[in-house]
């Protein structure tokens, strides 16, 4: 695990800005299914956005609360713009997005000090 986190942690601007590329393309590009529910969105949306902000989070800790402010603006513009793209503009989409930042803050907080990065 230690191998895999240092990779994340050398290469934590090319995993995030990978990331962000993969998330704006499925944000705004209507793949899923119609029979998706609402809750199982809300998952993807939490696990995505909790991804997309781990690497930054291990890697630049004393900036938590800018990564915070970054990724959740993030979010926020993707929503605003779903409409220009077929897509619909979800506040609970937002909520989710901030939920899956913050978990991924304290879980990255929680493993540098673990792994005493």
């Amino acid at each position: 695990m230690k191998h895999n986190l240092n990779f994340i942690y050398n290469n934590w601007l090319v995993v995030t800005s990978v990331l962000s590329v993969v998330i704006i393309f499925f944000s705004l590009f209507s793949v899923t299914t119609p029979s998706m529910t609402q809750s199982t969105d809300k998952y993807l949306h939490t696990t995505a956005y909790l991804f997309l902000t781990f690497s930054a989070s291990l890697r630049k800790p004393t900036n938590y609360i800018l990564i915070f402010i970054y990724f959740v603006l993030f979010g926020i513009v993707i929503e605003l713009i779903q409409p220009l793209f077929n897509r619909y503009f979800e506040l609970l989409d937002i909520l989710a997005n901030s939920l899956g930042v913050f978990l991924a803050i304290l879980f990255a907080d929680f493993l540098r000090k673990y792994y005493s990065y």
